[in-house]
């Protein structure tokens, strides 16, 4: 049987050659390549010209080359590697603004003006690169891309107090200026922004504006009504509150709702030492379901005035706060007592009949004239500090049913008591 022999062709050697040739070399230069990465992946750079041309290829090396020469004062240089990134990078945009900065410090205006413009067309929908675009606008005098990157971040509630205050120095601080810029969405941020900086004047007129847009969500609406009050803006709040909620004399005078700490409604702490709590409780009120307990530990010779509401009223108009409580076991000479004192005016100053001992339900009554220019009263629950040996607090009271009333002028001013 004749042997057959496989014989190599020189082609076939020459080719699986110049691929082994190959693959190695691509193997040594992607060794090379990674070498060349680890300073851009770990940051290490050796800020100098040899290492700027040994990474040229890189659009991030370029560009911290640029931040390193823009920080050292040299825009030109700067402006040379920003330059180089792009070129390796044309989507590289954080390098692309820098590039315009760094035109502009050159006084390339028109440069700078046309790099943000391409810049801001590329990135019309992304939020990331929006900030240095409104610092860069700004600085070149484009206004048109200030107030549209501006209402683009609060409609997306990022860096919100950052964007406003920017635009309020921006407009010199003329609230209409900048209620025209604003998209009709964003002004109820706006109004936020400036309740933070108890700017008071400016926010009425905000929230006229705001309203012309319809009514905002409630729980918007109270919060600015609770921020009008608690800057002595009385008839201003009664009008915002009256929209979401009912005000007529006492608010939640049973205490059958929740109490929202805010606004025309009851207000209270607890200690955090323990020395009294404060809560609705749903037995044993004295009309409705609810009532409001009132505990005292006895641990404290205690000053007490943590429970209290503002009542709008009418200025020299006779009124009449009547209530319900009772008591147990309310120990010392002190106890506590209502008071209704003026909130906005002072020359008002009226008590109820001290709360002490153990009690059934009973009815006091407190009448009052407000005095002129007073647009609303505190009233209070008040404990004054004992001088007897014995003068830690101790016990519970609970009240209910508190109403307002008009009183004629003939009634004397003096506490009824009703016992039931």
């Amino acid at each position: 049987m004749k042997k057959t022999m496989y014989t190599k062709k020189p082609g076939n050697i020459l080719f699986k050659l110049l691929i082994t040739l190959a693959l190695v070399a691509l193997g040594g230069w992607l060794l090379y390549f990674n070498w060349l990465q680890r300073p851009i992946h770990y940051r290490t750079y050796d800020f100098s010209i040899e290492e700027a041309q040994r990474l040229r290829p890189f659009a991030r090396a370029q560009y911290a080359q640029g931040l390193h020469a823009w920080f050292q004062n040299d825009p030109e240089a700067a402006a040379g590697f920003f330059r180089q990134a792009v070129i390796q990078d044309p989507f590289f945009m954080d390098a692309w603004l820098k590039l315009a900065e760094a035109e502009a410090t050159m006084g390339h205006t028109a440069i700078s003006r046309d790099i943000l413009m391409f810049a801001s067309g590329l990135t019309e929908g992304v939020s990331r690169w929006k900030w240095p675009q409104i610092l860069l606008a700004r600085e070149l005098g484009m206004d048109d891309i200030l107030y549209r990157n501006t209402n683009f971040l609060l409609s997306r509630r990022l860096l919100t107090q950052d964007a406003l205050q920017l635009l309020h120095i921006q407009l010199g601080g003329d609230v209409t200026a900048v209620m025209t810029v604003l998209d009709a969405d964003n002004l109820v941020m706006y109004l936020d922004w400036l309740m933070r900086w108890g700017m008071t004047d400016n926010t009425l007129a905000v929230w006229q504006e705001v309203r012309k847009n319809g009514k905002p969500d409630p729980e918007f609406g109270l919060r600015y009504a609770h921020y009008l009050l608690s800057k002595k803006r009385v008839s201003e709040s009664i009008s915002i509150w009256q929209e979401y909620r009912r005000l007529n004399g006492i608010t939640n005078g049973g205490f059958e709702t929740e109490i929202t700490q805010r606004g025309f409604d009851w207000r209270h702490w607890d200690d955090k030492d323990g020395n009294w709590s404060i809560e609705r409780v749903n037995r044993g009120a004295q009309e409705g379901k609810y009532a409001l307990r009132i505990s005292f530990a006895g641990r404290q010779n205690i000053a007490f005035q943590n429970l209290y509401q503002i009542i709008p009223v009418t200025a020299l108009k006779r009124l009449r706060l009547s209530y319900a409580w009772k008591s147990q076991g309310i120990t010392t000479d002190q106890g506590p007592f209502i008071e209704i004192v003026g909130y906005d005016q002072k020359g008002l100053a009226q008590s109820g009949s001290m709360i002490t001992g153990t009690h059934k339900w009973r009815e006091d009554a407190i009448e009052f004239r407000p005095p002129a220019g007073c647009r609303a009263v505190l009233v209070r629950v008040r404990r004054r500090p004992s001088h007897r040996f014995d003068s830690k607090l101790k016990g519970s009271f609970w009240l209910d049913n508190f109403r307002l009333e008009s009183s004629s002028p003939e009634k004397k001013q003096v506490l009824s008591e009703k016992f039931l």
